[in-house]
């Protein structure tokens, strides 16, 4: 029987149609892996056979992905291949190495798969000399490859010669196969749904990260349906948590059979987002002897998953045979991936297997062609972790980005990303700023070019707006805030001003030292404006006749009334009523006395006092009430 509790070794087949790859799983697990009526039928496999071998006393449990090999099916290999350990090649004694031997080999090399077996099938039919010949061919086949050193074992899957040999090769192989790396997330590529009598949907595949239990919440990407684990089957055996490498059967509640596909990925909620474009360093296979063009459409394969693309080169016009670059492939349909995972791509016709590669961004913004600064981001998304978070960050621009939004478009736990990030923090390459949940993290080169924009823009209008000695905070942050957030703005201005770059006060900024940048022309018609209104008193006529009385053009008019405002010599009651600031401070007195002998006071009772119309005393009362110092109950005014 299957032990669940044990680490699993997946062995996927490769090779040829009719090269004997079923035969052999059921020669060494005595069970047919072609289960299908229409396999047996025509005696190919069609569909991926999920096999497990009983190994007494081995560390590991061992289980065979069945691949088809007939050229039609590629597809379905790769979507086999794509999580294996240790490939199984196979090739036939009697035929050799084949069409579908060359593809398959390809994929596997381009999936990245870290160790292999070859099985030299039907060996009863050939004698001993066309296998030393086979044999050596099939070792300069594999010479420079990640199998050049695999072992070459003759088998026979009708006398069962050789397998024996083989089950302790796939033992020996399968001890030196690496571990597969945790980033902590679960996350689940489906291969497989099917209906279980009696239980209801079940999906499965092979978990590549993280862990899953009876009752968690999941969501299968990229159509966002979210479930709970009703049932966790591995190999048929009831069990309550499944882990990183283990082949996995998921009962899942209240989703039909026709909501899910072959393709789709299970994982914790909110783990993933849909992709419609990808990141990756693009591969050519040497062999496949023809030029990739800018805008070409091919067919990428990448998990259990396979979407028509368009390629845009980012750094040529072509891509030739043997040669890598950096490319966006542009998604026809959704998919799902984070950076690390391999794809394998494929004309669209004739169907053939040209290259493939590795994602480094699976949520990436559109890019401009030739771009030095695209380049640049490419190449630290190819580098350590610590790279890869500073590529990241200097892709957001001008917009911080929190740890835990880091560590996800990466595919890791939040605390994975923390100890890189302190060392880029350290070196003075990303800033950091907030606190908590709210610490956010911005490339060095973006702050310091914010810092700079902030910089430009108060020192331009202080050139040009003679009548304002200082930009407000609020407006400046406004002229930001599509740029970068309010918490990134507060962050650089607050460090300008403890650096006396710029000076700040109340709630204007301005250069250190500088003042009012005015002529005496321009502050006599300042002292005007401010003594026209000072001179009105509590009988302050709009704005607008004031500016023609005066004779002052509109536009300086309405400078020197902002910068009075800013610098509270003049207060805008509302947008009919503007007072001097001496004005506003004998209006309260008069309320507060009145207060106090009265307790209370109504607009009326002001307008009396003021010998004026009632649009004063109300404008004063509001004003009053929005500041703080009075609130209103009824239709009277009370000390707040």
């Amino acid at each position: 029987m299957p032990e669940p509790g044990k680490e699993h070794l997946i062995v996927g087949t490769a090779g040829h149609i009719d090269h004997g790859k079923s035969a052999l799983v059921k020669a060494l697990t005595g069970i047919d892996p072609d289960t299908l009526p229409e396999e047996k039928e025509r005696g190919l496999t069609i569909e991926l056979g999920f096999i497990f071998m009983d190994a007494p006393g081995y560390e590991k449990q061992i289980v065979f992905i069945d691949v088809p090999g007939h050229e039609k099916f590629v597809k379905t290999m790769v979507a086999g291949a794509s999580h294996i350990d240790l490939a199984l090649l196979v090739i036939a004694s009697d035929e050799g190495i084949s069409v579908q031997t060359r593809e398959h080999f390809d994929v596997l090399q381009l999936l990245g798969i870290p160790r292999g077996i070859v099985a030299l099938t039907k060996s009863d039919l050939v004698g001993a000399d066309l296998i030393a010949t086979l044999s050596n061919e099939v070792r300069g086949f594999l010479s420079g490859t990640f199998m050049e050193d695999a072992p070459i074992i003759p088998v026979s899957a009708l006398t069962g010669a050789g397998l024996d040999d083989l089950k302790s090769a796939i033992r020996h192989e399968g001890g030196l196969v690496p571990k597969r790396e945790d980033r902590g997330i679960f996350r689940m590529p489906i291969d497989r749904v099917f209906i279980m009598h009696g239980f209801g949907t079940v999906v499965a595949g092979t978990v590549l990260g993280g862990e899953v239990g009876i009752g968690d919440e999941v969501e299968i990407y990229p159509d966002g349906l979210k479930t709970r684990v009703r049932g966790i089957h591995v190999h048929n055996k009831d069990v309550e948590r499944s882990t990183i490498g283990r082949r996995t059967a998921l009962n899942i509640k209240d989703i039909s059979k026709d909501m899910l596909r072959r393709g789709q990925c299970v994982t914790a909620p909110g783990s993933l987002e849909p992709a419609n474009r990808l990141d990756t360093r693009l591969s050519l296979l040497k062999r496949h002897g023809k030029d990739l063009k800018n805008r070409d459409r091919v067919r990428v394969h990448i998990g259990t998953d396979e979407a028509v693309a368009r390629l845009s080169l980012l750094d040529r016009g072509v891509l030739s045979p043997g040669d890598s670059a950096p490319a966006q492939l542009l998604l026809e349909s959704p998919t799902v991936a984070l950076p690390g995972d391999r794809f394998v791509v494929r004309t669209l016709s004739p169907a053939m297997t040209i290259g493939g590669g590795v994602v480094l961004d699976a949520s990436p913004p559109k890019h401009k062609r030739e771009d030095a600064a695209v380049i640049e981001e490419f190449r630290k998304l190819e580098g350590p972790l610590e790279a890869r978070l500073e590529g990241m960050l200097l892709r957001s621009g001008f917009r911080p980005v929190r740890a835990a939004d880091l560590a996800r478009k990466l595919g890791f736990r939040g605390e994975a990303v923390q100890g890189p990030l302190d060392g880029l923090t350290a070196a003075e390459k990303i800033r950091r700023f907030g606190a908590d949940k709210d610490e956010a993290y911005l490339h060095a080169s973006a702050y310091g070019e914010l810092a700079k924009r902030i910089t430009s823009l108060v020192k331009k209008n202080a050139e040009t707006h003679a009548y304002r000695p200082l930009t407000p905070v609020a407006e400046l942050r406004a002229q930001f805030h599509k740029l970068t957030d309010a918490a990134a703005f507060a962050a650089v201005l607050t460090d300008l001003v403890s650096r006396n770059v710029l000076s700040q006060k109340d709630a204007g900024v301005g250069l250190p030292g500088t003042g009012p940048a005015r002529s005496q022309k321009d502050q006599d018609l300042v002292d005007r404006v401010e003594t026209a209104f000072r001179k009105a008193g509590f009988a302050s006529p709009l704005e607008e006749d004031i500016q023609r009385k005066l004779g002052v053009n509109l536009g300086p008019f309405r400078e020197i009334l902002r910068s009075l405002i800013e610098e509270k010599k003049l207060v805008r009651l509302d947008p009919k009523v503007t007072y001097h600031q001496a004005t506003v401070q004998a209006a309260r007195e008069m309320v507060l006395a009145h207060l106090a002998r009265h307790q209370s006071i109504t607009i009326a009772e002001l307008r009396t006092k003021l010998g004026l119309s009632r649009k004063y005393a109300h404008a004063i009362l509001e004003y009053f009430d929005k500041i703080g110092l009075t609130r209103r109950v009824e239709d009277r005014h009370v000390l707040n």
